[in-house]
């Protein structure tokens, strides 16, 4: 049975709720893979593809993965033809081993359930090259302070609990379990470096680097 659309009614609107906010991460993003040299790159939940949209004057092979036939229809739409969208779930994509030089997951880990974000995090690491990087964008633990205390506790959970009951509920585990910081220390298999922190200090993006080729699940 078909998964049921959770975008199919905000797609249209998605960018112009959020573009706003979102765009000093998605500058850091593009500047570190500008500066890594990157090549190929692939965004997994890329949504309407806003992420690639800024990278597709550079001289890369840029390809997008969603679930969502919303968000991809926004973005194909609004795409040029040379990023390439892939409808298609994020935890068992078929996509070959080591392919790409980046692969960004962006505002993807937290509104999944655990199971789904673990399986995530493994594709990943099984497409990225040797050499590459993953990014990953996430909410993280505000930080001591006035301003991250209200985005973080305040602001950031009422966001969240509008985007549906299993979201939030998704979010909250997130947090719960120590939010990016956490989730890297557990799983990640290579190096962690912080890009930036972001939004208040309430987020973080990360490049997760020389990653074991032990830890990785290989496509049969």
């Amino acid at each position: 049975m078909q998964q049921r659309d959770e975008y199919k009614n905000t797609a249209f609107i998605y960018d112009f709720l959020l573009s706003g906010g979102l765009a000093p991460i998605r500058r850091d993003i593009c500047a570190f893979l500008r500066d890594c040299k990157a090549k190929s790159v692939l965004d997994i939940c890329c949504g309407t593809g806003e992420q690639l949209r800024l990278l597709s004057n550079d001289d890369m092979l840029l390809t997008g993965v969603d679930i969502s036939p919303a968000m991809l229809a926004k973005a194909r739409a609004s795409s040029p033809s040379t990023i390439h969208y892939l409808e298609t779930d994020a935890t068992n994509l078929s996509l070959l081993d080591d392919e790409y030089d980046g692969i960004i997951i962006s505002f993807a880990l937290h509104e999944k359930s655990a199971p789904q974000h673990e399986a995530i995090f493994q594709e990943a690491c099984r497409l990225v090259k040797h050499n590459g990087y993953i990014i990953i964008a996430d909410f993280c633990t505000p930080i001591a302070g006035v301003a991250s205390q209200i985005t973080g506790k305040l602001i950031i959970p009422i966001i969240e609990r509008a985007a549906g009951r299993n979201h939030y509920q998704n979010y909250r585990y997130w947090m719960s379990q120590g939010a990016i910081e956490g989730f890297l220390q557990k799983h990640s298999p290579g190096k962690m470096t912080l890009i930036r922190s972001r939004s208040k200090n309430c987020v973080q993006i990360y490049a997760v680097s020389k990653i074991n080729k032990l830890a990785k699940r290989s496509k049969t």
